[in-house]
């Protein structure tokens, strides 16, 4: 008995036969249990339970030996297991006219052993014990006055009024009670069942998505010391703790089975109830379809730092939407973006089965109560009218705009179908002056573009191609036409930024494995992996690019602290060039108005810079094409600065979405209510500006003064 570990966590203990018995404290019995099938090689099977809490009588001694010197005990639960190698209990399959059983050499693992571990479960009363030396009937006489007023203590549900407490005795199997099979570690441990615990290590992996069998044996060899750290350490080759890959990827099957099983509303009202209890302030709407009442199906999300990001980044929204997300095709899943100054992020989501504008205003209204500050101006989107309608029916006459990517190949791939009997040539002729029309600098271009278009060959003889751009194009020029969208920020030419989130979800979906895509999965994978993801990277970068997080370098200007790296490095090579720009072709109209001379000396530009008296909206401008197409600091204005001894300050200055909104019109955002909840989502993260700025325009001009009756007008983002 010393050579065993686990005979160490037994008391009392004795032998009989080829078994140890005595008590093991509830505690200890699974680590006692662990280490016997780890010192023995042998695993076992529950065969037998049951419970004797319904006898009458009770205990002092049990196989012939008291548990604790005159303690009395009632019997409760037991349990009997047998040997894995023990008798055969199923019938075999045989080979039937019927059926056709798959041949087998080695049928079963069953050799007949008797070995069996037995586990009684005892309340003992241990007041009640007999403790003084007595005689043979006054001993009879006290056991039998203790056991009446034991049993006189039982409740109907087989409880006790007095103090009890539970133990267990076990009988656990030696070598010597094994027969008819190998005990040897090779043969012996191979044998053996995949430990539970091990079992449940797989499935959580599995349920956190991790299926890579190599990265699952890694995790479990540290697991197993932790398992195992009370205990003995099994050997290395034991199945128990050491499965081979078929018997990983079985527990992998059956954990994704199981999970995926059952009611899938009701996994789904479990879901959200769990997301909900995480954050009241997050808002779900979940109203499963009604045939018969004519009721539409509907999903609706947002979370609190979606809604902080929206009340920050509002003024533009992007809306677009994917499928095949669920295992019903005629699901959509609608997302709704805002651009930060870092990257694009979903601020809403929600899943319909139709396309149509009543379904979409619908979703979008849900949104405006969530959101009452919500008022944007700009909506993009790809060319789907039912959006479009949607969103001048729900917000206070937004510009709708078309993606440019979206617009291009709508024009190509109509002109190339080879049904529309188009020539190359004609093909190109039509492009180009589409083209041209979408990135006229002037409303009166775009008009002359479009109609040159009338006055060509395809134009005159093809029917489809003047129902096509009559239907599609020229007469909703200002959705597509940049001509039209001067005030807009430059990054809405383009949604494909919501298109790599689109990617993303399915990327999400696809890394979950091939199973069923049920809709409460869907949501689990949504919430649980993409958002959160997007969430803790749109914070971490936040946090990076703050001089909190680390200082900034000495040449780098105080106006380009706190921002975007790719805007810091594209204003610094700006300024390296504006530094060494002949001051010679800097002229000062005004103590506001400067004319520069381009660098090859074929045009001249205008910049001006804003008074004093003038709101903030308004910001320092050139009217170079460069400053116009990006909407932020060229050459020519930093030129200026550099000569006359301007000193830019942060007020001004890129108080915008991101690195490329240079523009006015988001200067002005959030006044009343909403002011000062700017960056409340990330607190750590805030941009900190200077409360007294000193701008210099002209010496003799200008004087110091001081903008602290801005700072309450900035809007950080």
């Amino acid at each position: 008995m010393a050579a065993f570990e686990f005979a160490k966590k037994i008391s009392n203990k004795f032998v009989r036969g080829n078994y140890i018995c005595g008590i093991v404290d509830p505690p200890d019995l699974k680590q006692c249990l662990l280490d016997h099938s780890i010192e023995t090689c042998c695993s076992f099977s529950v065969r037998d339970s049951g419970s004797r809490s319904e006898e009458t009588k009770v205990f002092y001694k049990i196989k012939g030996e008291e548990i604790d010197h005159g303690v009395p005990f009632v019997h409760g639960d037991f349990i009997r297991l047998d040997c894995r190698k023990g008798p055969l209990y199923y019938k075999l399959k045989s080979s039937t006219d019927e059926e056709v059983v798959r041949f087998r050499a080695q049928t079963t693992l069953k050799c007949d052993c008797p070995a069996t571990i037995l586990i009684h479960e005892l309340k003992i009363f241990p007041q009640e014990k007999i403790t003084a030396p007595m005689g043979v009937n006054r001993k009879k006489s006290a056991r039998a006055s203790s056991s009446a007023k034991i049993m006189a203590s039982k409740n109907s549900d087989g409880s006790y009024n007095l103090p009890w407490e539970s133990i267990f005795f076990v009988e656990l199997p030696l070598h010597d009670a094994h027969e008819n099979h190998s005990l040897s570690p090779d043969v012996a441990g191979f044998s053996q069942r995949v430990n539970y615990d091990v079992k449940m290590e797989f499935k959580e992996m599995e349920a956190m998505g991790v299926k890579d069998i190599d990265i699952l044996r890694a995790f479990i060899a540290k697991a197993t010391k932790n398992i195992c750290s009370n205990g003995v350490q099994p050997p290395l080759n034991s199945r128990a703790f050491d499965p081979p890959d078929k018997d990983i990827y079985n527990i992998l099957q059956a954990a994704k089975k199981a999970r995926e099983s059952g009611n899938d509303e009701d996994k789904l009202t479990e879901t959200l109830n769990t997301y909900c209890l995480r954050d009241p302030e997050n808002k779900y709407i979940y109203r499963p379809a009604n045939r018969a009442t004519g009721v539409k199906f509907l999903f609706m999300s947002q979370e609190k730092w979606q809604k902080d990001l929206l009340e920050i980044y509002g003024d533009v929204i992007l809306i677009d939407s994917t499928f095949n997300t669920t295992d019903k095709r005629n699901q959509y899943l609608f997302l709704v973006v805002v651009r930060t100054r870092l990257d694009y992020q979903v601020v809403a989501q929600f899943l319909v089965e139709n396309q149509d504008s009543a379904t979409i205003s619908e979703a979008l209204n849900i949104l405006k109560t969530w959101n009452p500050f919500l008022k944007p101006k700009f909506v993009v989107s790809d060319y789907a009218e039912a959006i479009h309608n949607a969103a001048k029916e729900c917000f206070d006459d937004p510009q709708i705009l078309l993606c440019s990517f979206h617009r291009e190949k709508a024009w190509t791939d109509w002109m190339r179908t080879h049904d529309h009997g188009f020539s190359d040539d004609e093909q190109q002729n039509i492009l180009t002056l589409l083209r041209q029309a979408a990135n006229a600098s002037s409303t009166e271009e775009t008009k002359c573009h479009l109609e040159a278009i009338t006055r060509t060959g395809p134009w005159q003889r093809s029917q489809q191609l003047r129902h096509w751009l009559r239907s599609r194009w020229l007469y909703s020029a200002k959705i597509w036409a940049l001509s039209y969208r001067r005030k807009a920020p430059p990054f809405l030419n383009s949604n494909n930024g919501v298109e790599s989130l689109n990617a993303g979800v399915k990327g999400t979906l696809k890394k979950a494995g091939t199973g069923r895509k049920s809709f409460s999965k869907l949501v689990t994978l949504f919430h649980g992996k993409f958002l959160e993801k997007k969430k803790r990277k749109h914070r971490e970068e936040s946090i990076r690019m703050t001089s909190a997080y680390r200082k900034y370098a000495a040449d780098i200007p105080e106006w380009l602290h706190n921002r975007p790296p790719r805007f810091v490095r594209r204003m610094m090579r700006t300024l390296e060039v504006a530094s060494e720009y002949p001051q010679h072709k800097v002229l000062c109209i005004s103590s506001r108005d400067f004319c520069v001379q381009s660098q090859n000396g074929e045009g001249h530009y205008s910049v001006q810079f804003p008074s004093r008296t003038q709101p903030l909206d308004e910001t320092e401008t050139c009217d170079c094409p460069f400053s116009v197409k990006n909407r932020f600091p060229c050459k020519h204005l930093l030129a200026v600065c550099a000569g006359y001894g301007i000193r830019l300050q942060p007020l001004r200055i890129m108080k915008s979405l991101h690195e490329r909104d240079y523009c006015p019109h988001v200067l002005n955002r959030h006044r009343g209510p909403n002011r000062g909840k700017m960056m409340r989502l990330y607190d750590t993260a805030a941009i900190t500006f200077a409360q007294t700025l000193t701008v210099v325009i002209h010496p003799e001009v200008y004087q110091h003064f001081e903008l602290e009756e801005f700072a309450d007008k900035l809007a950080f983002c």
